[in-house]
């Protein structure tokens, strides 16, 4: 009885070592055909993509805004008849690192992107792998690896820039207003850019 019981204790466990074996092939299979998937789709260039994807749409709003605000500035600064001078080489080298800040920015964001897929697609790599772990089931796996996959891969949206250039030309518009008060009054401004106070110089705009 003793020799029975123990043959077929070890044919139980032959069973389910055998069953165990085929599971992690399974295992293996499954890695093997999400990690062809994955690699297959998702290289350098489409993350690189991600990333372009996103410079291409904010750069021209950036340039657009950058525009503005040099018109804008350059306005101003005909007015009060400075446009030669070195009060108009001061603004227009505050704008310009303003909008090299900007755009350091945008390329910030668009690395962002770029890193944000990296790791939403190696997120997705290690919930399929998980899943496979825990029921070695090849065909499911594979089809939810397909799923996924059409999602990482779907066209990203992405919101319009904010007003990059709104503090400087905000700024115009408030210390124009001071300046000129000021003058009207007669009395010297705390903080004088001599960028609006009435000129000699100045250019008369009429509407």
């Amino acid at each position: 009885m003793g020799g029975g019981g123990g043959k077929g204790g070890s044919g139980a466990a032959d069973a389910a070592r055998a069953e165990e074996q085929a599971r992690q092939s399974r295992i293996r299979e499954g890695t093997q055909k999400v990690n062809q998937l994955f690699d297959g789709q998702f290289t350098d260039d489409f993350y690189g993509q991600r990333r372009q994807g996103y410079l291409d749409y904010a750069t021209p709003q950036l340039q657009d805004q950058y525009q503005q605000a040099l018109k804008e500035l350059t306005y101003a600064l005909d007015r009060a008849g400075t446009s030669d001078s070195s009060i108009r080489a001061a603004r227009m080298g505050e704008l310009q690192k303003l909008y090299d800040t900007n755009t350091r920015a945008v390329s910030d964001t668009a690395l962002n992107y770029e890193n944000d897929a990296r790791n939403n697609v190696e997120q997705g790599r290690s919930n399929l792998i998980s899943q496979l772990n825990a029921t070695a089931d090849v065909e499911g796996t594979v089809n939810s690896a397909n799923s996924r996959a059409a999602a990482l891969s779907a066209q990203q949206g992405y919101s319009p820039l904010g007003q990059m250039f709104a503090a400087f030309t905000n700024a115009l518009g408030t210390q124009a207003a001071y300046e000129r008060s000021a003058a009207i009054g007669g009395s010297k401004p705390y903080i004088n850019t001599g960028l609006f106070a009435p000129s000699q110089n100045a250019v008369t705009v009429t509407q």
